[in-house]
Parts: C-alpha cells; sequence; structure tokens
C-alpha cells in the first residue's frame, strides 16, 4: 500500500507528456524570435530616417566639429584669438550696385576785381555838393534902370524889361517878383529918398515902393534872392 501511494515511476512521466515545471522548447523558440524581431523593427526604422536625410545635412555634419564630438582635438587658448571676420567664398553676399556719382561742380570764385560788391565798395562816395557862394550887390542913389538894363549878381537879377514890366529872376531864370507895370519905355528910378518908382514914357510915376524918407538908403541884392532897401541896417521894404 506504501508504494502505491508514493511518486510515479518515470516511464508513467514520459507516457503523459506533460511537464509542469519546465516550458516546451517550441515556445521558447518562439519567444525568441518574437523578441529580435521587436527588437530589428526599430533599428530598421532609424536607419531609414537616415537614407532620408538631405546630403548637405550629412555634409554639414560631417565637416561640422563641435565640442561635443569626442573625436575632435581640445580647443586651446589660441583657438580664442579674436579675429576681423572674412566673408566666405561660397556664401558671399551679392553687392548692391550702386549708383553712379555725379560730380559737382564748384562754381568759380569771383576775383576781387569782377565782385560786384567790391565794385560797389571801391566806388568813391560822392561828394557833398558845396553851397554856392553867392554875391550881393548894393544899389545907390540915385540910379536908374532904362529898357533891358539890370541890376544882377551871380544868383538873381532885377531888370527893367521891354514891355514895361520891372522883374526879379533867380539863378534858374525862373521869375520871383514882378512890378506888373506894362507900356513902353518904362524906367525904374532908386531916388534919393529910398524910394523906388517906376516912370512911364511921360514921366509920370506909375508905380513905387513906399519907402520913402530914408535918405541915404541903399537898394540891395541878397544872397538869399530878395531885393531890399536898407536904412541904417533896417529893411524898409523888400520884394
Amino acid at each position: 500500500m506504501a508504494a502505491a501511494v508514493g511518486t510515479a515511476p518515470p516511464d508513467v512521466k514520459a507516457a503523459t507528456g506533460t511537464d509542469t515545471g519546465r516550458p516546451r522548447k517550441p515556445i521558447l523558440a518562439g519567444a525568441a524570435i518574437a523578441g529580435a524581431v521587436l527588437v530589428a523593427i526599430p533599428l530598421l526604422l532609424a536607419g531609414s530616417a537616415n537614407d532620408e536625410r538631405p546630403d548637405s545635412a550629412k555634409g554639414l555634419a560631417a565637416d561640422s566639429d563641435t565640442v561635443l564630438n569626442a573625436s575632435s582635438a581640445p580647443a586651446v587658448l589660441d583657438d580664442y584669438v579674436a579675429e576681423k571676420p572674412s566673408s566666405s567664398p561660397s556664401r558671399a553676399k551679392p553687392k548692391k550696385s550702386e549708383a553712379p556719382k555725379v560730380a559737382v561742380v564748384q562754381p568759380a570764385t569771383p576775383s576781387p576785381s569782377s565782385s560786384p560788391e567790391k565794385k560797389a565798395k571801391a566806388k568813391p562816395r560822392p561828394k557833398a555838393t558845396p553851397k554856392p557862394n553867392w554875391g550881393t550887390k548894393t544899389v545907390y542913389a540915385t540910379s536908374v534902370l532904362q529898357v533891358g538894363q539890370a541890376w544882377s549878381t551871380n544868383r538873381i537879377r532885377m531888370v527893367m524889361q521891354s514891355d514895361g514890366n520891372l522883374v526879379v529872376y533867380n539863378e534858374k531864370g525862373k521869375p520871383i517878383w514882378a512890378a506888373m507895370t506894362f507900356g513902353a519905355n518904362h524906367r525904374a528910378i532908386f531916388q534919393q529918398d529910398g524910394n523906388l518908382v517906376i516912370h512911364n514914357a511921360d514921366d509920370r510915376p506909375i508905380w513905387a515902393s513906399k519907402s520913402h524918407g530914408h535918405e541915404n538908403a541903399q537898394l540891395v541884392l541878397r544872397t538869399d534872392g530878395k531885393v531890399v532897401i536898407l536904412h541904417n541896417g533896417a529893411v524898409v521894404w523888400s520884394t
């Protein structure tokens, strides 16, 4: 009875074909194949991605040398010396077309002799017109003016005209005073009593200065263009 209750003999395990402690060999092989496939798929995808990169990126990666690359040489102090940047021949920007320069012609500087301002300054200032040196004339009694005769200075003259009028003209020949006596053969007389009288052809007085009563008076043609009769320095009559 004791032998019947114990473990089954080895031939019984082989007859059933089941071993609950170990997996079968086909199952292990399948699991290994599946794992290899799972590992190979990412590698294949990474390789295809590397194949699709442009050549420029590959060249850039191949030519670049960074500090992250373990194979690159370590940096030294000379690598950090500042230098003037030089443009790369392959990456040089096209130069902008410059507008043609226009030559500016400077106006010729006028010579001092041709400058109008200096010419104007070079002209001498006009001198002030000097005052004329007018003269005077003194007529004493008794004096007579016949037709066509005159008492005159370099500024004025008193004329007995042929029309019988006694007129005073200035230096410009303009009449500035007249007795307004008209007729033939008149004459002007400066009398001893200081009176200036105009007589007609019949020797009758037709005009007078009414300055009588001043013995030894003088008739004076002055520089201011006036004809006056003075007595003792006082003016008793004036044109």
